[in-house]
Protein backbone atom coordinates (compact mmCIF):
# COMPACT_ATOMS: atom_id res chain seq x y z
CA UNK A 1 0.00 0.00 0.00
CA UNK A 2 2.08 2.99 -1.66
CA UNK A 3 -0.36 5.89 -0.93
CA UNK A 4 -2.78 7.61 1.59
CA UNK A 5 -5.97 7.63 -0.98
CA UNK A 6 -5.52 3.45 -0.76
CA UNK A 7 -6.49 4.01 2.75
CA UNK A 8 -10.58 3.69 3.38
CA UNK A 9 -10.56 5.83 6.36
CA UNK A 10 -8.21 8.22 4.56
CA UNK A 11 -10.13 8.79 1.44
CA UNK A 12 -13.49 8.70 2.87
CA UNK A 13 -12.26 11.74 4.94
CA UNK A 14 -10.47 13.39 2.58
CA UNK A 15 -13.48 13.46 0.31
CA UNK A 16 -15.00 14.80 3.52
CA UNK A 17 -13.15 17.75 3.88
CA UNK A 18 -12.96 19.02 0.45
CA UNK A 19 -16.93 19.74 0.71
CA UNK A 20 -16.56 21.07 4.21
CA UNK A 21 -13.60 23.23 2.94
CA UNK A 22 -15.22 24.35 0.32
CA UNK A 23 -17.96 25.79 1.72
CA UNK A 24 -15.57 27.57 3.90
CA UNK A 25 -13.94 28.94 1.25
CA UNK A 26 -17.16 30.39 -0.21
CA UNK A 27 -18.08 31.76 3.01
CA UNK A 28 -14.64 33.48 3.33
CA UNK A 29 -14.42 35.25 -0.37
CA UNK A 30 -18.29 36.62 0.36
CA UNK A 31 -17.96 37.07 3.94
CA UNK A 32 -14.84 39.45 2.88
CA UNK A 33 -16.74 41.34 0.05
CA UNK A 34 -19.72 42.04 2.65
CA UNK A 35 -17.30 43.62 4.81
CA UNK A 36 -15.77 45.61 1.53
CA UNK A 37 -19.17 47.10 0.90
CA UNK A 38 -20.67 47.69 4.15
CA UNK A 39 -17.71 49.43 5.36
CA UNK A 40 -15.10 50.51 2.10
CA UNK A 41 -11.96 50.16 5.03
CA UNK A 42 -9.01 48.01 4.80
CA UNK A 43 -8.89 48.63 8.71
CA UNK A 44 -12.22 46.93 9.19
CA UNK A 45 -11.17 43.79 6.30
CA UNK A 46 -8.45 43.12 8.79
CA UNK A 47 -10.38 43.38 11.98
CA UNK A 48 -12.86 40.82 10.72
CA UNK A 49 -10.03 38.58 10.09
CA UNK A 50 -8.50 39.49 13.37
CA UNK A 51 -11.53 38.21 15.32
CA UNK A 52 -11.59 35.24 13.16
CA UNK A 53 -7.63 34.90 13.95
CA UNK A 54 -7.45 35.36 16.99
CA UNK A 55 -8.78 32.43 18.96
CA UNK A 56 -5.74 30.38 17.64
CA UNK A 57 -3.34 32.81 19.53
CA UNK A 58 -5.69 32.02 22.43
CA UNK A 59 -6.82 28.75 22.51
CA UNK A 60 -5.08 26.53 20.43
CA UNK A 61 -2.19 25.25 22.92
CA UNK A 62 -4.92 24.48 24.87
CA UNK A 63 -6.68 22.39 21.83
CA UNK A 64 -3.52 20.62 21.25
CA UNK A 65 -3.54 19.56 24.64
CA UNK A 66 -7.36 18.30 24.65
CA UNK A 67 -5.80 16.73 21.23
CA UNK A 68 -3.13 14.55 22.94
CA UNK A 69 -5.70 13.83 26.54
CA UNK A 70 -8.99 12.98 24.62
CA UNK A 71 -10.13 11.48 21.35
CA UNK A 72 -9.33 13.55 18.36
CA UNK A 73 -12.13 12.33 16.33
CA UNK A 74 -15.14 13.08 19.06
CA UNK A 75 -13.08 16.46 19.08
CA UNK A 76 -13.22 17.14 15.23
CA UNK A 77 -16.91 16.31 15.10
CA UNK A 78 -17.92 18.92 17.96
CA UNK A 79 -16.14 21.92 15.95
CA UNK A 80 -17.57 20.97 12.88
CA UNK A 81 -21.26 20.95 14.55
CA UNK A 82 -20.56 23.97 16.19
CA UNK A 83 -18.96 26.08 13.28
CA UNK A 84 -22.36 25.16 11.43
CA UNK A 85 -24.57 27.45 13.30
CA UNK A 86 -22.32 31.19 12.75
CA UNK A 87 -22.74 30.43 8.96
CA UNK A 88 -26.35 29.45 9.32
CA UNK A 89 -26.85 32.51 11.45
CA UNK A 90 -25.09 34.91 9.28
CA UNK A 91 -26.88 33.85 6.03
CA UNK A 92 -30.20 34.32 8.36
CA UNK A 93 -29.45 37.95 8.94
CA UNK A 94 -28.56 38.57 5.45
CA UNK A 95 -31.74 37.56 3.74
CA UNK A 96 -33.70 39.82 6.25
CA UNK A 97 -32.00 42.49 5.09
CA UNK A 98 -30.19 43.64 8.87
CA UNK A 99 -27.15 42.24 8.74
CA UNK A 100 -24.29 44.68 9.87
CA UNK A 101 -20.15 44.37 10.45
CA UNK A 102 -21.08 43.11 14.13
CA UNK A 103 -22.78 40.52 13.19
CA UNK A 104 -20.10 39.41 10.53
CA UNK A 105 -17.89 40.29 13.13
CA UNK A 106 -19.29 37.87 16.34
CA UNK A 107 -20.26 34.93 13.46
CA UNK A 108 -15.92 35.42 13.09
CA UNK A 109 -15.14 35.04 16.37
CA UNK A 110 -17.04 31.77 16.72
CA UNK A 111 -15.75 30.20 13.93
CA UNK A 112 -12.19 31.17 15.34
CA UNK A 113 -12.91 29.73 18.34
CA UNK A 114 -14.04 26.46 17.06
CA UNK A 115 -10.72 26.66 14.41
CA UNK A 116 -8.92 26.94 17.15
CA UNK A 117 -9.74 23.54 18.91
CA UNK A 118 -10.25 21.71 15.50
CA UNK A 119 -6.83 22.81 13.83
CA UNK A 120 -4.20 20.93 16.39
CA UNK A 121 -6.79 17.23 16.40
CA UNK A 122 -6.86 17.83 12.31
CA UNK A 123 -3.02 17.41 11.87
CA UNK A 124 -2.52 14.94 14.48
CA UNK A 125 -5.48 13.07 13.18
CA UNK A 126 -3.45 12.01 9.99
CA UNK A 127 -1.31 10.17 12.06
CA UNK A 128 -4.04 7.97 13.53
CA UNK A 129 -5.65 6.82 10.07
CA UNK A 130 -1.84 6.62 7.68
CA UNK A 131 0.68 4.83 8.27
CA UNK A 132 4.50 6.97 9.62
CA UNK A 133 5.99 6.31 5.94
CA UNK A 134 2.92 7.85 4.46
CA UNK A 135 2.74 10.55 6.78
CA UNK A 136 4.40 13.28 4.01
CA UNK A 137 2.01 12.21 1.17
CA UNK A 138 -0.96 12.10 3.65
CA UNK A 139 -0.05 16.19 4.93
CA UNK A 140 0.15 16.69 1.08
CA UNK A 141 -3.10 15.35 0.31
CA UNK A 142 -4.59 17.58 3.05
CA UNK A 143 -3.29 20.68 1.11
CA UNK A 144 -5.05 19.28 -2.19
CA UNK A 145 -8.46 19.38 -0.18
CA UNK A 146 -7.45 22.75 0.86
CA UNK A 147 -6.45 24.22 -2.70
CA UNK A 148 -9.09 22.32 -4.40
CA UNK A 149 -11.61 23.79 -1.87
CA UNK A 150 -9.69 26.99 -2.27
CA UNK A 151 -10.66 26.63 -6.75
CA UNK A 152 -14.61 25.81 -5.89
CA UNK A 153 -15.05 27.64 -2.90
CA UNK A 154 -14.34 31.04 -4.24
CA UNK A 155 -16.02 30.14 -7.89
CA UNK A 156 -18.65 29.33 -6.66
CA UNK A 157 -19.19 32.73 -4.37
CA UNK A 158 -18.08 35.08 -7.51
CA UNK A 159 -20.79 33.68 -9.22
CA UNK A 160 -23.52 33.15 -6.71
CA UNK A 161 -22.93 36.81 -5.20
CA UNK A 162 -23.02 38.07 -8.94
CA UNK A 163 -25.88 36.48 -10.00
CA UNK A 164 -28.00 35.78 -6.45
CA UNK A 165 -27.84 36.97 -3.27
CA UNK A 166 -25.02 36.66 -0.55
CA UNK A 167 -26.58 34.50 2.61
CA UNK A 168 -26.91 31.78 -0.48
CA UNK A 169 -23.15 31.13 0.33
CA UNK A 170 -23.48 31.25 3.98
CA UNK A 171 -26.66 28.69 3.81
CA UNK A 172 -24.14 26.55 1.42
CA UNK A 173 -21.09 26.94 4.08
CA UNK A 174 -23.35 25.27 6.78
CA UNK A 175 -24.86 22.34 4.68
CA UNK A 176 -21.26 21.60 3.60
CA UNK A 177 -20.37 20.27 7.58
CA UNK A 178 -23.15 17.89 7.58
CA UNK A 179 -20.80 15.18 5.28
CA UNK A 180 -17.95 15.49 6.82
CA UNK A 181 -19.75 14.76 10.30
CA UNK A 182 -21.17 11.83 8.98
CA UNK A 183 -17.83 10.78 7.54
CA UNK A 184 -16.29 11.10 11.30
CA UNK A 185 -19.43 9.71 13.31
CA UNK A 186 -18.99 6.54 11.03
CA UNK A 187 -15.40 5.92 10.56
CA UNK A 188 -14.24 2.56 12.22
CA UNK A 189 -13.30 2.98 16.15
CA UNK A 190 -9.93 0.83 14.92
CA UNK A 191 -8.55 4.20 13.32
CA UNK A 192 -8.87 6.18 16.48
CA UNK A 193 -5.91 6.25 18.92
CA UNK A 194 -6.95 5.54 22.42
CA UNK A 195 -5.36 8.39 24.52
CA UNK A 196 -4.20 7.88 28.08
CA UNK A 197 -5.82 11.06 29.68
CA UNK A 198 -4.06 10.39 33.63
CA UNK A 199 -1.52 13.47 33.40
CA UNK A 200 -2.90 16.96 34.74
CA UNK A 201 -2.91 19.50 31.53
CA UNK A 202 -0.29 21.47 33.04
CA UNK A 203 2.33 18.05 32.69
CA UNK A 204 1.01 17.46 29.30
CA UNK A 205 1.56 21.38 28.14
CA UNK A 206 5.20 21.06 30.27
CA UNK A 207 6.15 18.08 28.34
CA UNK A 208 5.26 19.38 24.65
CA UNK A 209 7.27 22.35 25.19
CA UNK A 210 10.26 21.25 26.86
CA UNK A 211 10.37 18.70 23.83
CA UNK A 212 9.97 21.87 21.57
CA UNK A 213 12.78 23.64 23.37
CA UNK A 214 15.32 20.25 23.12
CA UNK A 215 14.41 20.20 19.04
CA UNK A 216 15.92 23.16 17.68
CA UNK A 217 15.37 22.16 14.03
CA UNK A 218 11.41 21.89 14.85
CA UNK A 219 12.07 25.07 16.60
CA UNK A 220 13.82 27.13 14.21
CA UNK A 221 11.07 25.91 11.79
CA UNK A 222 8.43 27.25 13.70
CA UNK A 223 9.63 30.45 14.02
CA UNK A 224 10.25 30.35 10.17
CA UNK A 225 6.40 29.94 10.02
CA UNK A 226 5.25 32.49 13.06
CA UNK A 227 7.56 35.24 10.73
CA UNK A 228 6.18 33.83 7.55
CA UNK A 229 2.29 34.14 9.07
CA UNK A 230 2.84 37.61 10.10
CA UNK A 231 4.37 39.19 7.06
CA UNK A 232 4.03 36.88 4.51
CA UNK A 233 0.03 35.50 4.14
CA UNK A 234 -1.65 38.20 6.25
CA UNK A 235 -1.92 40.08 3.03
CA UNK A 236 -4.37 37.97 2.04
CA UNK A 237 -7.61 40.56 3.70
CA UNK A 238 -6.33 43.29 1.56
CA UNK A 239 -7.06 41.29 -1.76
CA UNK A 240 -10.48 42.93 -2.14
CA UNK A 241 -8.47 46.54 -2.03
CA UNK A 242 -6.15 44.84 -4.84
CA UNK A 243 -8.88 43.71 -6.64
CA UNK A 244 -11.04 46.49 -6.77
CA UNK A 245 -8.64 49.69 -6.01
CA UNK A 246 -5.69 48.52 -8.01
CA UNK A 247 -6.79 46.24 -10.52
CA UNK A 248 -10.53 47.43 -11.38
CA UNK A 249 -11.62 43.64 -11.27
CA UNK A 250 -14.13 43.59 -9.07
CA UNK A 251 -15.61 40.32 -6.70
CA UNK A 252 -14.62 38.08 -10.20
CA UNK A 253 -11.27 39.52 -10.32
CA UNK A 254 -10.84 38.51 -6.26
CA UNK A 255 -12.51 34.68 -6.92
CA UNK A 256 -10.14 34.68 -9.76
CA UNK A 257 -6.86 35.96 -7.63
CA UNK A 258 -7.73 33.70 -5.02
CA UNK A 259 -8.53 30.92 -7.26
CA UNK A 260 -5.32 31.03 -8.92
CA UNK A 261 -3.38 30.69 -5.31
CA UNK A 262 -5.34 27.70 -5.30
CA UNK A 263 -3.74 26.50 -8.26
CA UNK A 264 -0.83 26.99 -7.27
CA UNK A 265 -1.28 25.84 -3.91
CA UNK A 266 -2.77 22.44 -5.62
CA UNK A 267 0.00 21.91 -8.57
CA UNK A 268 2.43 21.78 -5.34
CA UNK A 269 0.66 19.40 -3.30
CA UNK A 270 -0.16 16.94 -6.57
CA UNK A 271 3.12 16.84 -7.09
CA UNK A 272 4.83 16.14 -3.84
CA UNK A 273 1.65 13.38 -3.38
CA UNK A 274 2.86 11.54 -6.98
CA UNK A 275 6.82 11.80 -5.94
CA UNK A 276 8.96 10.02 -3.57
CA UNK A 277 9.28 10.76 -0.50
CA UNK A 278 11.43 14.19 0.17
CA UNK A 279 14.91 13.07 1.33
CA UNK A 280 16.42 16.47 2.52
CA UNK A 281 13.08 18.33 4.07
CA UNK A 282 14.88 20.76 5.64
CA UNK A 283 16.55 22.00 2.05
CA UNK A 284 13.47 21.83 0.63
CA UNK A 285 11.88 24.00 3.14
CA UNK A 286 14.51 26.66 2.74
CA UNK A 287 14.12 26.74 -1.30
CA UNK A 288 10.19 27.07 -0.66
CA UNK A 289 11.27 30.29 1.43
CA UNK A 290 13.18 32.13 -0.94
CA UNK A 291 10.40 31.23 -3.80
CA UNK A 292 7.94 32.83 -1.38
CA UNK A 293 8.62 36.66 -0.99
CA UNK A 294 8.67 36.85 -5.11
CA UNK A 295 5.20 36.05 -5.12
CA UNK A 296 4.44 38.64 -2.85
CA UNK A 297 6.90 41.15 -4.31
CA UNK A 298 5.04 40.25 -8.11
CA UNK A 299 1.49 41.30 -6.72
CA UNK A 300 3.13 44.79 -4.97
CA UNK A 301 4.08 45.25 -8.76
CA UNK A 302 1.48 44.53 -10.41
CA UNK A 303 -1.27 46.60 -12.71
CA UNK A 304 -2.60 43.31 -14.96
CA UNK A 305 -5.51 40.81 -13.50
CA UNK A 306 -3.49 38.40 -15.34
CA UNK A 307 0.00 39.11 -14.03
CA UNK A 308 -1.48 39.58 -10.59
CA UNK A 309 -2.92 35.94 -11.04
CA UNK A 310 0.08 34.91 -12.40
CA UNK A 311 2.01 35.81 -8.96
CA UNK A 312 -0.68 34.31 -7.47
CA UNK A 313 -0.47 31.06 -8.60
CA UNK A 314 3.39 31.26 -7.64
CA UNK A 315 2.98 32.33 -4.20
CA UNK A 316 0.23 29.25 -3.60
CA UNK A 317 3.08 26.83 -5.23
CA UNK A 318 6.02 28.11 -2.58
CA UNK A 319 3.92 27.96 0.15
CA UNK A 320 2.24 24.33 0.00
CA UNK A 321 5.64 23.27 -0.53
CA UNK A 322 6.61 25.63 2.39
CA UNK A 323 4.08 25.06 5.17
CA UNK A 324 2.95 21.74 4.08
CA UNK A 325 6.93 20.21 3.97
CA UNK A 326 7.49 21.64 7.66
CA UNK A 327 4.13 20.08 8.76
CA UNK A 328 5.74 16.58 7.70
CA UNK A 329 9.07 17.45 8.80
CA UNK A 330 7.39 18.44 12.35
CA UNK A 331 5.42 15.38 12.58
CA UNK A 332 8.35 12.90 11.63
CA UNK A 333 10.14 14.14 14.27
CA UNK A 334 7.55 14.03 16.78
CA UNK A 335 6.16 10.78 18.82
CA UNK A 336 2.56 9.80 18.59
CA UNK A 337 1.77 10.55 21.68
CA UNK A 338 3.41 14.20 21.80
CA UNK A 339 2.02 15.23 18.16
CA UNK A 340 -0.87 17.21 19.34
CA UNK A 341 0.33 19.24 21.00
CA UNK A 342 3.59 20.11 18.44
CA UNK A 343 1.24 20.71 15.89
CA UNK A 344 -0.20 22.77 18.43
CA UNK A 345 2.85 24.80 18.45
CA UNK A 346 2.62 24.75 14.83
CA UNK A 347 -0.91 25.83 14.49
CA UNK A 348 -0.39 28.77 17.58
CA UNK A 349 2.13 30.64 15.08
CA UNK A 350 0.75 29.47 11.71
CA UNK A 351 -2.85 30.50 12.59
CA UNK A 352 -2.60 32.09 16.04
CA UNK A 353 -0.22 34.84 14.56
CA UNK A 354 -2.44 35.52 12.23
CA UNK A 355 -4.88 38.36 13.84
CA UNK A 356 -1.69 40.26 14.38
CA UNK A 357 -0.96 40.39 10.63
CA UNK A 358 -3.98 40.98 10.13
CA UNK A 359 -4.93 43.70 11.89
CA UNK A 360 -1.04 45.19 11.36
CA UNK A 361 -1.63 44.82 7.91
CA UNK A 362 -4.61 46.67 7.99
CA UNK A 363 -3.20 49.91 9.51
CA UNK A 364 0.01 49.52 7.88
CA UNK A 365 -2.51 49.67 4.24
CA UNK A 366 -4.12 52.80 5.64
CA UNK A 367 -1.22 54.36 6.30
CA UNK A 368 1.72 53.26 3.30
CA UNK A 369 -0.48 52.35 1.03
CA UNK A 370 -0.61 48.57 -0.38
CA UNK A 371 2.40 48.62 -2.94
CA UNK A 372 5.43 50.07 0.02
CA UNK A 373 3.33 47.56 2.49
CA UNK A 374 4.11 44.27 0.07
CA UNK A 375 7.26 45.16 -0.88
CA UNK A 376 8.40 45.28 2.89
CA UNK A 377 6.42 42.40 3.57
CA UNK A 378 8.24 40.46 0.83
CA UNK A 379 11.67 41.50 1.99
CA UNK A 380 11.04 40.31 6.04
CA UNK A 381 10.03 37.05 4.68
CA UNK A 382 13.43 36.27 2.44
CA UNK A 383 15.44 37.76 5.51
CA UNK A 384 14.05 35.50 8.53
CA UNK A 385 13.82 32.26 6.04
CA UNK A 386 17.53 32.59 4.79
CA UNK A 387 18.28 33.57 8.98
CA UNK A 388 16.59 30.57 10.16
CA UNK A 389 16.77 27.72 7.91
CA UNK A 390 19.99 28.13 6.36
CA UNK A 391 22.19 30.10 8.99
CA UNK A 392 21.19 28.85 12.30
CA UNK A 393 20.30 25.47 10.67
CA UNK A 394 23.86 24.92 9.36
CA UNK A 395 25.05 25.19 13.05
CA UNK A 396 23.45 22.57 14.19
CA UNK A 397 24.03 19.98 11.29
Amino acid sequence: MSHPLKIKEFRAYWIGQIISLSGTWMQHIAQNWLVYILTKSALYLGLVSFLSSVPMLLFTLFGGVLADKYSRKKILIFTQVFSLFPALFLGIVIQINIVTIWHVAAASLLLGIAAAFDMPARQAFISEIVPKEMITKAVAMQSMSFNIARIIGPFLAGLIVANMNFHMCFYLNALSFLPLIIILITLCAKSCLKIDGDMSFKSFFKEGFHFLLNNKKILYIICAVGTFTIFGISFIPILPIIADSVLNSGIEGLGMIVSSIGFGSLTAATIITLKKDIDNKANHIFKASMLFPIGILGIAFSRNLYMSMAFAFLLGFAFVNFFTVSNSFIQNQTDQRLRGRIMSFFSFVFLGFTPIGNILVGFLVELIGVKNVLTIYAFICFVSGFFFLKVLFRRIS
